[in-house]
């Protein structure tokens, strides 16, 4: 993996600590934000390759959010967390390139294999 980065971006700070320290411990460079305004700032700044970023937030939803960053990065990879894969939000994401829709509700018993291969499947491609 070398030194990939991955910019995760979720407002709950505690899941957010616990991704990060897990993530890292596959030996990615992990780079965090709870703030969606922050994003764009932190992408051209640290240049990530992968982004995991939450469905829902309060300011803007992942997909929105996702919206303004393939306005000036279509190759970035991105993983989406929600508590609920709807079809809704599948629906949502076509044509925005998404490796995965994983559900956060279940993180440490079968979300973090789910993760895991996206990752391996992203880096792969890389």
């Amino acid at each position: 993996m070398g030194n990939r980065k991955i910019l995760i971006v979720d407002d709950d700070a505690d899941f957010l600590l616990l991704i990060k320290k897990r993530v890292e411990s596959w030996g990615y460079i992990v780079i965090t934000t709870s703030q969606s305004g922050e994003v764009l700032r932190l992408l051209k700044i640290e240049r990530p390759q992968v982004i995991i970023l939450d469905y829902m937030m309060p300011e803007i939803n992942g997909i929105e959010l996702l919206k303004k960053i393939r306005q000036t990065d279509r190759q970035i990879a991105a993983i989406m967390f929600t508590a609920q894969p709807t079809m809704k939000a599948i629906e949502e994401a076509k044509g925005l390139n998404i490796t995965a829709f994983i559900p956060k509700e279940s993180f440490l018993v079968d979300t973090e294999k789910d993760l895991k291969i996206a990752l391996d499947l992203i880096s792969q491609g890389l």
